[in-house]
Formats: C-alpha cells, sequence, structure tokens
C-alpha cells in the first residue's frame, strides 16, 4: 500500500493506494466537549465515589484530577477513486506523491507508467509511458514542473509536467559495471544556502546481492543541470527508504535490517544512527516540522525522524543538537599544538 498526506488549509488530504487503484479522502479534525449533563453526572458520580471512599475508615488513595474533558473527532471524507495502474496480470500502485502545493499527485506502478492527477477530483491530467519495468520511486519538484522517476529497468528520467516530454536522465559517474547498480528512491530538496536553489538526492542499491555485499550510495545531483555533485558510500547494510527534511538541512535513511540514520544534506555526512530502530526493514520515513512544538515535544531536539516499518510500529528518532567546531578553528588549534611541541622539543636539545 501506497500512501501521501497533505494539508491543504481544511484539513488533511491523503491519497491512499491499494492494488491498481488510488483514492483522495479528506480527514478534518473536530474537538466536542460534554454537555452540562455529562458533566453534572460526572460531579455527582464523583462525590459518591468519595463518600463510599470515606465511609471505610480507610485512607482514600490519591488520584489525579482529569482538567481536560474534551474528546477529538475525525471526519474522513471520501473525494475521488480511480484506477491508476493497468498492468495485465497484477496491477500494483506502488508510488503516490503530492505537488508541494497541493493541486496535483503523481502515481507510479507496476506498468511503468508515471500519472499526473489533478486534486481533489483525480482528473487526469498526464500519462506518460515512462519506463520498460515497474517504478520504484518517484518525486515532484519543489515548483510543480518536474517529476523524477526511477525504475526496476535501471533508468531515472526527469519528466516536464506541463507537456509529459523527457527533459534528462540521471546519469551515476561511478566506475561500476554497467547495470551492477540502481537507483532505489528519488528526492527533491532545497538547499541548505539558498532557499531558491533546489537539491535532488537519490539512494543506490546493488542491483544483486553477492556473496561478499556491495556498497550501497547516496547521491546529491544539481537539479538544474541533472549531474551529479556529491556520493557518498553508506556501508554494505542495504538501504531500503528516504526522505528529504522541509528546510532541506537533512536527509533520512532507512535499511533493510530496521535501521534509521540522518545525513547532513549538503555534506553526506552520517550525524546520527540507531541500529534496529525497527525488527525488519524500514518502509517509510519523514521528518516532523522544525517549529516550536517539535522543539516542545522532542525536548529540544535539532530535528526528529519519524519512521514505519514492516514490522507494525511507528518510532520516533530525535537527533540532539550537534556540537560543531569550525575547520578553521580546528587547524589554528592543530597548528598552536605542533608550535607547542616544536618548542617543547628544542629545549630538549631534541631538534
Amino acid at each position: 500500500m501506497s500512501l501521501a498526506a497533505k494539508s491543504d488549509g481544511k484539513g488533511h488530504l491523503v491519497a491512499a493506494g491499494m492494488d491498481g487503484k488510488c483514492q483522495l479522502f479528506r480527514i478534518t479534525r473536530s474537538k466536542e466537549t460534554p454537555d452540562e449533563g455529562e458533566q453534572d453526572a460526572d460531579k455527582e458520580n464523583e462525590a459518591n465515589l468519595r463518600k463510599r471512599k470515606g465511609s471505610t475508615g480507610h485512607k482514600a488513595e490519591k488520584s489525579t484530577e482529569v482538567t481536560d474533558q474534551t474528546s477529538s473527532d475525525y471526519k474522513v471524507e471520501s473525494l475521488a477513486c480511480v484506477d491508476t495502474d493497468f498492468h495485465k496480470e497484477d496491477p500494483f500502485q506502488k508510488v503516490v506523491r503530492f505537488s508541494r502545493d497541493g493541486d496535483i499527485i503523481a502515481t507510479g506502478g507496476a506498468d511503468g507508467h508515471v500519472r499526473v492527477w489533478k486534486v481533489p477530483k483525480l482528473e487526469k491530467k498526464l500519462d506518460i509511458k515512462a519506463h520498460l519495468d515497474e517504478i520504484d520511486d518517484l518525486d515532484i519538484s519543489p515548483s510543480g514542473n518536474k517529476i523524477v522517476s526511477v525504475s526496476r529497468d535501471y533508468h531515472a528520467y526527469v519528466w516536464k509536467v506541463e507537456s509529459g516530454k523527457r527533459e534528462a536522465e540521471l546519469h551515476w559517474d561511478r566506475e561500476v559495471p554497467e547495470k551492477s547498480y540502481r537507483i532505489k528512491a528519488v528526492r527533491f530538496g532545497t538547499s541548505q544556502e539558498k532557499k531558491s536553489t533546489v537539491q535532488l538526492y537519490t539512494m543506490h542499491i546493488p542491483a544483486r546481492r553477492e556473496r561478499k555485499p556491495l556498497p550501497c550510495y547516496l547521491t546529491k545531483w544539481d537539479a538544474m543541470k541533472f549531474v551529479p555533485v556529491k556520493t557518498r558510500s553508506t556501508g554494505t547494510e542495504l538501504l531500503s527508504s528516504l526522505t528529504v527534511s522541509d528546510d532541506g538541512v537533512f536527509l533520512g535513511v532507512g535499511t533493510g535490517s530496521g535501521d534509521t540514520m540522518i545525513y547532513v544534506s549538503w555534506s553526506l555526512q552520517k550525524a546520527h544512527r540507531v541500529s534496529e530502530a525497527h525488527g525488519i526493514f524500514v518502509t517509510g520515513l519523514s521528518f516532523l516540522k522544525n517549529n516550536a512544538e517539535t522543539a516542545e515535544l522532542t525536548s529540544g531536539a535539532e530535528t526528529a525522524l519519524v519512521s514505519v516499518s514492516a514490522d507494525h510500529h511507528v518510532n520516533l528518532t530525535p537527533m540532539r543538537p550537534r556540537h560543531m567546531i569550525s575547520t578553521w578553528f580546528a587547524v589554528i588549534g592543530f597548528l598552536v599544538l605542533l608550535v607547542i611541541v616544536m618548542v617543547y622539543l628544542g629545549q630538549q636539545g631534541l631538534i
């Protein structure tokens, strides 16, 4: 099952895939308070309970008073349902993504087509015969004018949303045998230094598991020229999922054994890792928004990663603020230490 969610001001839009279909829901929340009759009944019951406790002659147990007696109701409204995959034998929608503005969704699945749908009625805008095999992942650029799709056919393409024409192909310039690696996941992200600059990130896994495991990789791309800028090995642990924080600072990575990791986007350096956060492979990741509510929830964490897995658990991985030292300070400190050592050796007549 594939799923994506987006706030639309009225609530949350949820696009959920089941087999070869996609259904769009709107979920809204309303708060209700008990009426006066219910409150009076509660007070009467509480008074009777206290009287019974007092008549026993024993010390009453200390209880915690519940001051907030409101309850939350969620209204789930079905907006539309359409067929999104037409594979002859086993139609299956594997991925669905919202655009940043929530105006469109893009779907991909077993038949290799990328389809774009207008929200909320899910009217089909584009149908692109994108790949010869099933689509593993796709993403929509922040401006909503490009889609990148990756497939088991070893190809990754960039598509224009307005025309459906192919703009570019991602060529990974690692010196590895042809078809020894494939792109498992792809995500757009804004640049940490300049928010108007867009970056693209891909996750590469070995096409086949060898007796001697091959490393997996993360790659950052120039999202204008679609050329690789930086590649970093993540080790031989097979990667399963990828996400980018809203501010573009961090990448979240999940593994086949249930580990979760956080990388710094600009350098692709690993900043945090939780081994065996799940009992089996991680199927989905998302960062909490970087705001005061998140800081309160996570006790001041620099960022927090939500992960879901086939073990039916949802985990929250907070990362404490990093204490980073400037490279220049490190260099200056090394030079000062070197001078001190040289002076000492000179005084001892060793140099």
